[in-house]
């Protein structure tokens, strides 16, 4: 079970960067950008279905178990006990949701850059904790590589279509 909760994980934040990766080169193409929709939203799936595993598997659906071994594993790399962590992914998942419902929109506002800048620096402290700072060996090794992918995809002016 530890390989699904795992692979569910690297798959979501594959699709995740690669949707962001082909929202910025999709921009003037509709095909294009439906196709980056949908890797972006099967990321999204992925990670839900990656957090029900977590729950349902590691801590039998008690949302206890889940801040306590949160707590801990934070105490451990920042000497914090912190629990919080678990309702911090809850809110990255619904930002992701409402980020694919907004992109999605068949008139979707454009979003201003302050507001884009401020949504993936939350995408990005969750991200480098989740992928760098709390993996180990080679995860954290793949971490880095995906947050270096991500920063690349983001480069120069931001855009959201």
């Amino acid at each position: 079970m530890t390989a699904l909760l795992y692979t569910t994980v690297w798959a979501a934040l594959a699709a995740f960067g690669l949707g962001e990766t082909m929202r910025r080169v999709a921009a003037p193409r509709e095909v294009a950008a439906r196709r980056a929709w949908w890797t972006h939203t099967a990321g999204l799936i992925l990670m839900a279905i990656h957090i029900a595993i977590a729950m349902g598997v590691v801590h039998q659906w008690s949302h206890a178990s889940a801040i306590e071994a949160t707590a801990r594993q934070t105490d451990d790399v920042y000497g914090l006990s912190f629990g919080g962590g678990v309702f911090i992914n809850y809110v990255f998942v619904g930002v992701w949701a409402v980020d694919a419902w907004w992109w999605r929109a068949r008139t979707p506002p454009r979003i201003d850059e302050t507001s884009l800048r401020l949504l993936r620096v939350l995408y990005l402290v969750v991200l480098v904790n989740a992928a760098v700072i709390f993996a180990s060996g080679w995860r954290q090794l793949a971490g880095a590589a995906f947050i270096g992918w991500l920063l690349w995809a983001w480069r120069g002016a931001p855009f959201r279509g």
